[in-house]
């Protein structure tokens, strides 16, 4: 009886000790072991991550993960397999902390919330807030949006901040919020007089808009000063210097070897860019990028 007692103690410490021995492990370390890389990224939120015409699964999130793929691979001398997971704004914190997903890149706002549980790597980039609304909407100010339905993402900052704005008396009286899985599911609404507007950032909205079968029958219409800049970075594991480093510097690489700005004018500059809309990079969010990264980052692989 008294060894039975013994090996359950046993078992039950060798338990306890497996996620702690586990989350020893930098994320550096697992890649490098299981030379596999596993990153989030969002399925319905153009240009990010959605699906074009052909049902292949595209977007800016997937290029610019796959650019960083590629210079960690050679950074480590070895073939990584990369797999892209489906996430959205409820899911990827959770599945970064758990140890699902080694980066979440889509444009997950820098807040010191969520820095309570994850770590982001250096800026990536910038929006802000705005509404996508049908072009004769009244709505021209935010206390137009007082009492009217708001479209939200569910878990987002957007769903927060729209909810304070009513709580507080900002929007008076308070909007009606309603949440939604993915951006498409909400602009879907939209579409049907579901609701009154839908409140993200300003990309994603123009990224939905000219998707649309009419988008000429809807606005993108941005209130910065109101609504906010956000800041945007990969979300990471908290507290893995390791990994972070691995992810700052090839971002850091790729923003000062030129490779970010070819590819950003891909997908945003003003020839036929693959988002549907010109974005010009803007010179304050340029400065920020390019100076942001420390020296010697520029010869990180040479």
């Amino acid at each position: 009886m008294k060894t039975r007692c013994i090996i359950a103690i046993v078992l039950c410490v060798g338990l306890l000790m497996m996620p702690v021995l586990s989350a020893a492990e930098s994320r550096l370390d697992k890649v490098k072991r299981t030379g596999k890389l596993t990153v989030g990224a969002r399925e319905g939120s153009p240009p990010f991550g959605f699906y074009d015409q052909k049902g292949n699964w595209v977007g800016w999130s997937m290029d610019l993960s796959s650019a960083l793929h590629k210079l960690i691979e050679k950074k480590l001398g070895m073939d990584i397999e990369l797999v892209f997971k489906p996430v959205t704004a409820q899911t990827r914190i959770p599945l970064i902390v758990n140890g699902t997903l080694d980066w979440v890149l889509g444009s997950a706002a820098i807040t010191v919330d969520r820095e309570g549980v994850i770590d982001f790597s250096i800026q990536n980039n910038a929006n802000w807030g705005a509404l996508l609304v049908p072009k004769d909407s009244p709505i021209r100010t935010i206390e137009d949006l007082g009492g009217k339905r708001v479209g939200v993402t569910a878990g987002s900052t957007d769903e927060r901040m729209m909810t304070q704005m009513g709580q507080t008396g900002r929007i008076s009286p308070a909007p009606r919020v309603i949440t939604f899985g993915k951006h498409s599911e909400g602009f879907l609404a939209l579409q049907q007089g579901k609701t009154d507007a839908h409140f993200t950032a300003d990309i994603f909205l123009e990224g939905l808009r000219v998707k649309a079968p009419n988008p000429e029958n809807f606005e993108v219409r941005g209130f910065p000063e109101e609504l906010g800049y956000r800041v945007t970075g990969l979300l990471l594991p908290e507290n893995d210097s390791d990994w972070r480093d691995m992810v700052n510097h090839a971002l850091c690489y790729f923003i000062r070897s030129g490779g970010y700005y070819e590819l950003y004018d891909e997908w945003f500059g003003p020839n036929n860019p693959k988002a549907g809309f010109p974005r010009p990079l803007r010179d304050p969010i340029k400065t920020v990028l390019y100076w942001q990264c420390w020296g010697g980052t520029d010869t990180w692989l040479k």
